[in-house]
C-alpha cells in the first residue's frame, strides 16, 4: 500500500513525489504528478546507492527505450525519462490497483472466469510488446498491475530489443527465478518472445492456484523442475481447457508454446468486452487503493492551488449585493501545533537550507464606526490582533501586513478559523476589464479586490474566486511614469470600502457593490508612488514628471490627503524629493523615505514638513509608535530611528547588506534580512538572516533560493514566495520545520514558465491570494 512522504516535497525532473509504491533490489517506485491538476504517475529511481556506472546506464537507456516503444490496451504508458542525470528515472501512466501477487496474497486464487480475462487480456498485451519488437523478459506477478477495467503490463526493466545484445556476462541469469523459460535460464541467446509466453502461463498458474508451478524451496530445484519440463498444475482448475492452456504455455520447447495472440484466442470468451469478472475480495481491494491515493493527493494538496480554473465566472451580479459569504473571526483559538519534525532528504539539502520568508500581512483590525466617514476607530497594532477582546471587524489584509508595514500579519495570518467560509483552493482568469499595466490585491473581509494600471478593479468571492464586479478605470492611457505599477490597494478596518490607486489617479469603490463612490484624478505627467488608510483619511504620494503644477520640480513629490468620507482634498505637501518606501501613518504622524536617501516626517494634519533626516534609507516601517526603522539597499544594515527627532540610536544587522524583498519585523522580536550571498561564485545567490531585534544578535543564517521574491511573517513562521514555490519556517530557524508549497504556474503548453511569478501574496486565515503574471489570481494554503 501507499506510503505518503512526509516532510518538505521531493523532486525527480519535472514530478513532485507524493507517496512511496514499493521497491526492489534496483530501485523505488513513486506515486507523482507534475504539478496540480495533471495526471498521477509512477516515478522509478534507481537506487542512489547502487555503482552507476556506464554499462548500466546504457541498460538503463534502453528499458526508456523499449517502453516508449510500447503503448497500447494493458500496458502502462511510458510518460518521460532520465537516463544521463545523476540519479537515472523514468515515469509511466499510473495504475491505481495493487500487483497482482498482492491481490493472490490478500484475496486468494482468482476464479477461473477472471483467470480466463485476465490472461486474455495480458495475451492482447503482450503481443502489442512483441509487435514493437520488444521483448519482456520479466513477466511476473508483481510487474502484472490489476484496475477495475483490467491489468496492466509494467516494468521493462530489462526488456531487450530482438536485435539487441544482452548486457550481461556469462552465467547470469537476468529476470525472476520461477518465471523464467527454460532457454533464458540455459544461458541461450535465442530469447523469443515464446519465453515471455512461458513466463505467463506460470502467471497465470498462479493466479489461479496461489503458487507458482515450479515453486521450490530451493532455487536450484525451481531452475531443474523448469528445464525438465516439471510443472505443478493440480491447483490450476480444468474448467474450460484452462489447465491444458496453461500447460501449453509451459512447453519446454519454445517452438511448441502458443503466440501471444493465439494465447489471446484461446482464453477469450465470446464476450471479452465485457469487464473482468472481479470477485467481492478483489473489488474491495481496488477500493483501498483508490483511497489511499485519495489519502496521498489531499495530503499533498494541502499546500497546492488550484491547477486550473475553478470557476467559469458568469456575468457579475448588477444593481444589488451579493451575499457575501462569512468571513468573521471567532474569539480566541489555540494556535495549530508546530509542525513535526521532519527529516532531511539529501536530494534537496539546499532547497531544505533554503530559508525564507514574505512582504505581506494580514492584520486583523477593530470593527466599529471606523474609515470612510463612519465615525473615529483606532488602527490596530502591529502585532496584528484587535486589542480589549471586544467585537470584531472581519480580517483587512495588505501585502505590507499591519498599519505599520512590518510585513507581520499576526496568528490569524495561518488560523484556519479566520479563512472565509467555504474557502478552499481556487484559480480564475483576470477579468477582462483589467489590464496586465498594474498589480496588487486587499483582502476586505470575505472579497479579494485586485487593481490594474489604469485604476480598475476586481472584487472576488475570496472563497471561491467568482467574479463580484469590475469596475472602470480612468480614461486615458497611463504613461508609465513609475514603470510597472505595483502600489496595493487600502481598505479601512471595517472592510466596507476599498481605495484603488493608479498612476491616473485615486478611486473609492464600495466592496459589496463595487459601486464608485469618488475618484480623483492626478494632475497630468503625475504617478501615484504609495497610499495609505489612517482615521478616515487616505494619503498618497504623487510622482511629478515635472511642471504640473505649480512649484513643482521634475522628478519630484507631493503627498495629499484626502477625507475617506468624499474624497475631498485636506492638504498637500510641498514639493519632495521623489520618494520611494510606503507611507506609515501613525499618531498624527506621516513617514515616508526618499529614493535616494533620507527620511521625511510629516504632520498629519497639516501636510507640514516637521522633520528629515539625510540617513542611508530608502525603505522604512514602524515598530510600535516608539521605533522608525529604516534600510537602504545601498548601505549595509537596519537602522532604528527615533520617530521624534529621525536621529539612529544603532545600526541592526551591520554586517548584511539589505537586497530583495523587505525586511520585516514582528512582535515576537525576530528581524529577518535578505541579502546577496557573500560569495558571488556560490550556487545559491541570497541567504536570510535573522536577528534579535532587542540584542541585535544574529540567530540564524541560511542560503535563500534565488527566486525569492518577498518575505512575511505570520504568528510563529516567517514565510517566503518564489517563483515556483512558497516556504515556511518557525522563526527559531530550525529547518526540520520547513513546510513548501508548490505554486502552479503553466503557458498553453503546459511548460513551466519561470517568469510566471506572483504578485505580491496576501495570506489570511492560513490561506495565501495573489495574482500571476500569467493573468491569473489564485488562492492557496499557506505553509
Amino acid at each position: 500500500m501507499l506510503e505518503p512522504l512526509t516532510g518538505p516535497p521531493r523532486h525527480v525532473g519535472p514530478y513532485r513525489l507524493l507517496a512511496r509504491v514499493g521497491a526492489g533490489g534496483m530501485g523505488e517506485v513513486f506515486l507523482a504528478r507534475s504539478r496540480p491538476g495533471t495526471p498521477l504517475v509512477a516515478v522509478k529511481t534507481v537506487r542512489s546507492d547502487l555503482d552507476i556506472d556506464h554499462e548500466f546506464r546504457v541498460r538503463f537507456r534502453r528499458e526508456i527505450a523499449a517502453a516508449r516503444a510500447v503503448s497500447g490496451p494493458g500496458t502502462a504508458a511510458l510518460l518521460d525519462g532520465d537516463a544521463a542525470a545523476e540519479v537515472p528515472w523514468l515515469a509511466t501512466e499510473y495504475v491505481a490497483g495493487p500487483a497482482l501477487g498482492q491481490t493472490v496474497r490478500r484475496c486468494g486464487p482468482l476464479p477461473a472466469g477472471a483467470v480466463r480475462a485476465l490472461g486474455a487480456r495480458l495475451a492482447h498485451a503482450l503481443g502489442t510488446v512483441h509487435l514493437a519488437q520488444v521483448l519482456h523478459r520479466d513477466l511476473k506477478p508483481g510487474n502484472v498491475l490489476l484496475a477495475p477495467d483490467g491489468p496492466r503490463l509494467i516494468d521493462f526493466g530489462i526488456a531487450q530489443a530482438f536485435d539487441a545484445t544482452a548486457l550481461t556476462t556469462a552465467g547470469m541469469i537476468v529476470g525472476t527465478p520461477g518465471y523464467l523459460a527454460p532457454e533464458q535460464l540455459l544461458g541461450s541467446h535465442a530469447v523469443v518472445p515464446a519465453s515471455d509466453v512461458f513466463a505467463l502461463g506460470a502467471v497465470l498458474a498462479y493466479a489461479a492456484s496461489g503458487r507458482g508451478p515450479f515453486d521450490d524451496q530451493e532455487i536450484a530445484s525451481v531452475i531443474f523442475r523448469i528445464t525438465q519440463g516439471d510443472a505443478d498444475l493440480s491447483g490450476v482448475p480444468e474448467d474450460d481447457g484452462l489447465r491444458e492452456t496453461v500447460a501449453a504455455c509451459l512447453a519446454p520447447a519454445p517452438d511448441d508454446r502458443p503466440t501471444a495472440a493465439e494465447l489471446a484466442g484461446r482464453l477469450e470468451e465470446p464476450s471479452a468486452a465485457a469487464a473482468v469478472p472481479w470477485p467481492a475480495e478483489v473489488l474491495s481491494l481496488f477500493a483501498e487503493h483508490r483511497e489511499a491515493v485519495e489519502r496521498c493527493e489531499r495530503a499533498a494538496a494541502e499546500g497546492e492551488f488550484a491547477a486550473a480554473d475553478t470557476v467559469t465566472g458568469g456575468a457579475p451580479e448588477v444593481g444589488g449585493h451579493p451575499a457575501p459569504l462569512s468571513a468573521s473571526v471567532p474569539g480566541p483559538s489555540p494556535s495549530p501545533p508546530a509542525p513535526a519534525a521532519r527529516r532531511r532528504w539529501p536530494w534537496i539539502a539546499a532547497a531544505v537550507l533554503a530559508v525564507s520568508a514574505v512582504t505581506l500581512a494580514a492584520v486583523l483590525l477593530p470593527g466599529g464606526g471606523g474609515g470612510d466617514g463612519a465615525g473615529r476607530a483606532p488602527q490596530a497594532a502591529a502585532s496584528g490582533g484587535a486589542g480589549g477582546g471586544g467585537a470584531r471587524g472581519p480580517l483587512v489584509v495588505s501585502e505590507y501586513g499591519d498599519a505599520h508595514r512590518t510585513g507581520d500579519h499576526g496568528p490569524e495570518g495561518l488560523r484556519a478559523a479566520a479563512r472565509p467560509e467555504g474557502w478552499k483552493p481556487w484559480s480564475v482568469a483576470r477579468p477582462e476589464g483589467l489590464d496586465d499595466r498594474g498589480d496588487g490585491c486587499v483582502l476586505a473581509g470575505a472579497t479579494l479586490v485586485c487593481r490594474d494600471g489604469k485604476g480598475a478593479a476586481a472584487g472576488f468571492d475570496a472563497a471561491s474566486g467568482r467574479h463580484r464586479w469590475t469596475t472602470r478605470g480612468f480614461p486615458g492611457r497611463a504613461d508609465e511614469l513609475t514603470g510597472h505599477h505595483a502600489v496595493p490597494p487600502e481598505a479601512g478596518p471595517e472592510g466596507r470600502a476599498v481605495y484603488v490607486p493608479s498612476e491616473l489617479g485615486v478611486t473609492k469603490v464600495d466592496v459589496a457593490s463595487g459601486a464608485e463612490r469618488w475618484r480623483k484624478p492626478t494632475p497630468t505627467g503625475s504617478g501615484t508612488l504609495a497610499l495609505a488608510y489612517a482615521d478616515d483619511v487616505v494619503y498618497a504620494v504623487e510622482f511629478r514628471l515635472g511642471g504640473s503644477a505649480p512649484g513643482d520640480a521634475p522628478g519630484s513629490s507631493v503627498v495629499r490627503a484626502r477625507a475617506a468620507s468624499d474624497g475631498r482634498e485636506l492638504w498637500r505637501s510641498k514639493a519632495l524629493p521623489k520618494t520611494a518606501g510606503p507611507l506609515v501613518v501613525d499618531g498624527g504622524r506621516v513617514f515616508t523615505a526618499l529614493e535616494k536617501g533620507g527620511v521625511v516626517r510629516l504632520d498629519a494634519r497639516t501636510g507640514d514638513t516637521a522633520r528629515t533626516a539625510a540617513v542611508p534609507c530608502d525603505d522604512l516601517m514602524l515598530r510600535g509608535a516608539s521605533a522608525l526603522v529604516c534600510w537602504s539597499r545601498a548601505s549595509d544594515g537596519v537602522r532604528e530611528l527615533d520617530p521624534a527627532t529621525l536621529r539612529t540610536r544603532r545600526v541592526v544587522a551591520a554586517d548584511v547588506r539589505p537586497s530583495g524583498p523587505r525586511p520585516v519585523l514582528g512582535p515576537r522580536g525576530v528581524l529577518v534580512v535578505a541579502s546577496d550571498s557573500p560569495d558571488p561564485d556560490a550556487v545559491i545567490e541570497h541567504e536570510l538572516s535573522a536577528y534579535d531585534w532587542r540584542t541585535g544578535k544574529r540567530r540564524w543564517r541560511y542560503g535563500a533560493p534565488n527566486d525569492l521574491a518577498t518575505l512575511a511573517l505570520a504568528g510563529d513562521r516567517v514565510l517566503s514566495a518564489g517563483a515556483f514555490e512558497l516556504r515556511g519556517l518557525r522563526l527559531d530557524g530550525d529547518v526540520d520545520t520547513l513546510r513548501t508549497k508548490e505554486i502552479p504556474k503553466a503557458g498553453a503548453t503546459g511548460i513551466a514558465d519561470p517568469f510566471a511569478t506572483f504578485g505580491k501574496p496576501l495570506y489570511a486565515g492560513g490561506a495565501v491570494f495573489a495574482t500571476t503574471a500569467e493573468g491569473k489570481v489564485v488562492s492557496g494554503n499557506a505553509p
